[in-house]
């Protein structure tokens, strides 16, 4: 009896801590962790008002405007679990966005701070930005970022040079985070040439069927992804065994998950 009291009383424990937890407001500051991260120019709307502004000369070989995140305690910008944890948020705004509420803009914009540093990463032939700072003289100097004066040396991979992971990685986030924006950016922008540019293009070639052209770049976009891309993901991405773990440098368990749904 003694030990069915026992085992009841730590039953009844647990059930009162599981309902304690606010996992609600566990998942708002997951979100909010990201803005804490911010390295460049914050914005107006920066909810973590103790950061300020810092790593404002990073990119400026590339003419970037230093928008993007740190890894984690240090300064160092790894774009390869950068652009991981990007492809996740992207993931979870497709999966779980209509509950997010009030949450989904800031996991958005979120979103955008990234993918606006990837398409800069990304935006000299031949080239994808890596990385920014070197982590052996950061690792010897902790400091706040906006404190900082170690190297911020960047480093790229190149045709010479190949990294196939970061590039495929980055490729990744920006194609998972172009599909948790269509809903909000797909009409954003949307009109007609023909009202834009008025006189200079119409009656030469006015446009009179409305949007057959969109509709058809639609239709070529989803026989180049969908037949091409996915038939290789089927036949050459799809693993067996039992997974233990799933992250940055582990992503089978995602990628079966993601085929399966094909």
């Amino acid at each position: 009896m003694d030990t069915l009291q026992t085992v009841l009383l730590l039953i009844a424990m647990v059930a009162t801590m599981v309902d304690s937890h606010d996992y609600g407001d566990a998942l708002t500051k997951s979100i909010l962790f990201f803005e804490g991260q911010r390295s460049g120019k914050l914005p107006p709307t920066q909810r973590i008002t103790w950061r300020k502004d810092s790593a404002l000369r990073d990119g400026f070989e590339i003419g970037e405007k230093p928008k993007r995140v740190y890894d984690a305690g240090d300064n160092v910008k790894f774009n390869f679990p950068m652009a991981f944890s990007t492809t996740m948020l992207a993931w979870s705004v497709l999966e779980f966005g209509k509950s997010m509420n009030s949450d989904l803009p800031h996991a958005l914009e979120a979103i955008r701070w990234a993918t606006d540093y990837f398409l800069k990463a990304t935006s000299i032939p031949g080239f994808v930005y890596a990385q920014v700072g070197d982590p052996y003289g950061d690792h010897k100097c902790w400091e706040r970022p906006e404190d900082m004066d170690t190297p911020r040396t960047p480093y790229a991979v190149s045709k010479q040079f190949p990294g196939s992971e970061v590039s495929a990685e980055i490729a990744a986030a920006l194609a998972a985070s172009s599909m948790a924006f269509r809903p909000i950016d797909l009409d954003q922008y949307r009109g007609s040439y023909n009202d834009s540019l008025g006189p200079w293009v119409c009656p030469f070639y006015c446009d009179y069927s409305g949007y057959e052209a969109t509709k058809a770049q639609m239709y070529w976009n989803y026989v180049r992804e969908n037949i091409h891309n996915l038939e290789n993901a089927s036949l050459n991405s799809i693993e067996g065994g039992s997974f233990t773990e799933f992250g940055w440098d582990s992503k089978h368990a995602g990628i079966n998950v993601l085929v399966s749904n094909v």
